[in-house]
């Protein structure tokens, strides 16, 4: 085996395990998921899967960041297929909660867990969130170029659009035991996200 066929079974791997994890993450939570049930659902021994990830969390973070990139790869189709920015806009909220929801269920982690993981992957919630500042800022510039909108400053506004959105996530969860929500404080969410972002799009909209 030559070295470039090392490295992409190495490659290919790397990605079941993720897909693996990512599935029993979904079922159970990062919390009951141990890495011995990993491996056993991948026929690996545990110093093998142990090669490959040294933790449960940089496991996870592995995950999330699977989870993100698919997120804002679905997104960018959005932005390729929808031309009106005010629908455009709403259709990333409505997937930006989804993904949240998704997100919540599948580590099903207690707070105090939540504070201890939080550094592995914080890294990766800084750079998701540049990702999506910059799709936001592509919907706004493209609603001023339309005649739509009307702002000063699109990386301001996008910035502080996403701050007012997680305002209203971390309020679901705020006084929770545990990063889950049932499908009530979801609808609740969601009623609530699509008001805050009617009361956005009409304030940037030229009258």
């Amino acid at each position: 085996m030559n070295s470039t066929e090392g490295v992409f079974e190495k490659q290919s791997k790397v990605q079941l395990i993720i897909e693996v994890a990512q599935k029993r993450f979904g079922m159970y939570g990062v919390e009951k998921t141990s890495m011995q049930q990993i491996a056993d659902d991948l026929k690996l021994s545990k110093a093998s899967l142990y090669y490959y990830f040294p933790d449960k969390e940089s496991l996870y973070k592995a995950v999330i960041e699977k989870e993100q990139d698919e997120f804002i790869k679905r997104l960018t189709e959005k932005v390729l297929s929808i031309n009106e920015p005010d629908k455009l806009l709403r259709e990333y909220v409505n997937a930006r909660l989804s993904y949240f929801h998704s997100l919540l269920n599948l580590s099903r982690l207690r707070l105090e867990a939540y504070s201890n993981l939080k550094p592995v992957f914080k890294e990766a919630i800084i750079a998701f969130k540049e990702k999506e500042k910059e799709i936001v800022k592509k919907i706004l510039d493209d609603g001023i170029k339309k005649g739509i909108f009307t702002l000063k400053d699109t990386d301001i506004t996008a910035s502080l659009f996403l701050d007012l959105l997680k305002g209203l996530r971390i309020s679901v969860v705020n006084d929770k035991k545990t990063l889950f929500i049932e499908q009530e404080e979801y609808d609740k969410l969601l009623c609530d996200t699509v008001a805050f972002t009617d009361i956005f799009i009409k304030g940037i909209t030229i009258k």
